[in-house]
């Protein structure tokens, strides 16, 4: 007991020498730490104490301290995340350290997107061990490609964790080919996250989801799912997340009974995934009035050559119309304003169009008789 202390006060001074004064004293005090499942290492304590030098060293005497779980279930270098310097220390010595899982499933991997850190992820996937050696190129990518789509107990992935506030790292993590539309234990696809979240600025928010939607994601309405997660899919609130930066913790609360009610999923099954108004205008508008031009065009040629049989081919083809408008009413956004008020006007043409025709076939008919 006095040598751990003694080891846990040279730790946190990071004085090596006093490291080595003790080990000559008790040669196995290493070896015992190691033997407990959880436990706060040597390593844990320097880290904290931002003592990169003397975790490196202890590490290099003794590398599964590295690994160690303290009783909190973080790891060394889940303490040091917040510390960029240090995680690369104890990753320069142990590159399996990227995998390792602590507290709710979390590896290091899930922090660095969670707080944006492009380098230090790019640093994970550059060294990842898996692409050493005589690993094939496709064989690396793959690796790379499971060890970005790795999910902590929620089924949160890097993608989802960087949805809450990160738009750059989202874009990153989708050039590197992630799965876009991963379901969580709540029901939620990084789509949903994005536009249930209440706390990113507009901006940020409309940035996010332009590179999901590039990327063809859906939301949870809309993606095939296994059996066993519909009664999942129920839960309509944020479960609890944790973080943590050294020895800090951070929480994404609940939302409060007042904001529940808006809340909710905005997306419904059969509802546009194309939620901007002048995006879904963009597809409505072109179709439209190609449609209105081919309908127009073709009565046009039916009274010049099948005059007599024009009036038969008038209700079927205004059925199709006002069905063309009523299926587009269907898949609308629901924020989509401009499309009730350019929609009428889209219709003027047809019904002075008909009303003409109309005119034109009684006149024939009248001469006729």
């Amino acid at each position: 007991m006095i040598s751990c202390g003694k080891l846990r006060e040279a730790a946190k001074a990071g004085n090596i020498d006093s490291l080595y004064a003790v080990i000559r004293k008790d040669p196995y005090i290493l070896d015992r730490i190691d033997q407990v499942p959880f436990i706060d290492t040597p390593v844990q304590a320097a880290v904290t104490s931002g003592q990169d030098d003397f975790a490196v060293e202890v590490m290099n005497l003794k590398p599964s301290l590295a690994r160690k779980l303290n009783t909190d279930g973080y790891s060394p270098i889940h303490l040091a995340i917040q510390d960029e310097r240090m995680v690369l220390c104890l990753f320069e010595i142990d590159k399996d350290l990227v995998r390792v899982k602590g507290r709710e499933g979390y590896a290091p991997l899930h922090y660095a997107a969670e707080q944006g850190n492009l380098r230090l992820l790019a640093q994970f996937l550059v060294d990842s061990p898996e692409c050493h050696g005589f690993n094939t190129y496709f064989y690396c990518f793959s690796m790379r490609k499971k060890l970005l789509n790795w999910k902590d107990k929620d089924g949160n992935t890097a993608l989802h964790v960087a949805a809450y506030n990160q738009p750059q790292m989202i874009k990153f993590l989708l050039d590197c080919k992630v799965k876009v539309n991963e379901i969580i234990s709540s029901g939620k696809t990084p789509l949903d996250v994005i536009q249930e979240l209440q706390t990113l600025d507009e901006a940020s928010k409309g940035d996010s989801m332009k590179f999901l939607r590039n990327a063809e994601a859906l939301n949870a309405s809309l993606t095939p799912r296994p059996r066993h997660l519909t009664p999942i899919i129920e839960n309509k609130y944020y479960r609890p997340r944790k973080s943590i930066g050294r020895c800090s913790k951070f929480r994404i609360e609940e939302p409060n009974s007042s904001d529940k009610k808006s809340n909710h999923m905005n997306s419904k099954c059969g509802k546009s995934t194309l939620n901007y108004s002048r995006d879904f205008l963009l597809f409505y508008v072109p179709n439209t009035i190609a449609f209105i031009v081919t309908f127009i065009l073709t009565l046009g040629l039916l009274a010049v050559v099948a005059s007599r049989i024009t009036w038969l081919l008038l209700p079927p083809l205004l059925l199709l119309y006002f069905c063309l408008l009523s299926s587009t009413f269907d898949i609308s956004p629901e924020n989509a304003p401009v499309f009730i008020a350019f929609a009428p006007l889209l219709s003027l043409p047809i019904m002075f169009r008909v009303i003409r025709h109309a005119k034109c076939l009684g006149k024939y008919t009248g001469e006729k008789l």
